[in-house]
């Protein structure tokens, strides 16, 4: 059974009765719809948003949360932990060599990938959704100001984290540096890392077919604790 809900104020959610956006909000809610739903425990698909409040709820709900497949998330809103010290962090940039404009994406294929994400989003605008479309413009505003200074995840936060997680991002990602990819997995007790190939941000709609082939996959995997039992 999957269950799918709109983010507070996004979506078909109203962006009313609060002004301000915040991950912990979104967990809470989450778990209010679980609760409503008498779901005692689930698996988490998230992308962005949802990735990282998959990721909230698995470090402060842990025994609600079966795995999480978290897509294009991040653990710090200035994308500059854990920087060029990680282990897994050796380019100079700190983002494998790439800036943080192009994250090693090429004009060509960035504007064919940009096309098809757009070309399958058309139906999902504020307007053409929100009950109230009116406050389109403010939601925006509030949802980039949390973006600005959330998360501010360090390993102690994500070490809490104890069921499977895949960290998973696109190797065209423009929005989300490789190296909050790299630290999920790294921060984050046996979690797996995955890159989808010739993907950017929204490689849900730009590829939905090896996404929900590599999504399916990981949902059907058979763990014991956080290791891969195969």
């Amino acid at each position: 059974m999957g269950n799918l809900a709109s983010t507070r104020g996004q979506g078909r959610s109203p962006y009313s009765n609060f002004t301000a956006f915040h991950y912990d909000d979104f967990a809470r809610d989450a778990l209010a719809v679980l609760d409503h739903l008498n779901v005692p425990k689930v698996a988490v698909v998230g992308w962005s948003d949802g990735a990282i409040t998959g990721l909230n709820m698995a470090m402060n709900y842990t025994s609600r949360i079966e795995r999480v497949f978290a897509h294009g998330a991040n653990v710090q809103a200035n994308q500059s932990i854990p920087g060029r010290n990680d282990p897994i962090i050796t380019s100079d940039s700190g983002s494998l060599d790439s800036s943080f404009s192009t994250n090693g994406t090429t004009y060509s294929t960035s504007g064919r990938l940009g096309k098809r994400a757009v070309e399958n989003s058309q139906d999902y605008t504020c307007e053409g959704l929100s009950p109230t479309p009116e406050r389109c413009g403010a939601m925006e505003n509030a949802v980039a100001t949390m973006w600005a200074t959330e998360p501010t995840w360090g390993p102690d936060a994500l070490g809490k984290i104890t069921c499977p997680v895949w960290s998973v991002d696109g190797d065209h990602d423009v929005e989300v540096q490789r190296n909050q990819a790299d630290t999920i997995a790294a921060w984050i007790p046996f979690a797996g890392q995955l890159i989808l190939p010739q993907v950017g941000h929204w490689a849900l709609l730009e590829d939905p077919v090896f996404f929900n082939f590599a999504m399916g996959y990981f949902l059907d995997m058979s763990f014991d604790g956080q290791l891969p039992y195969y």
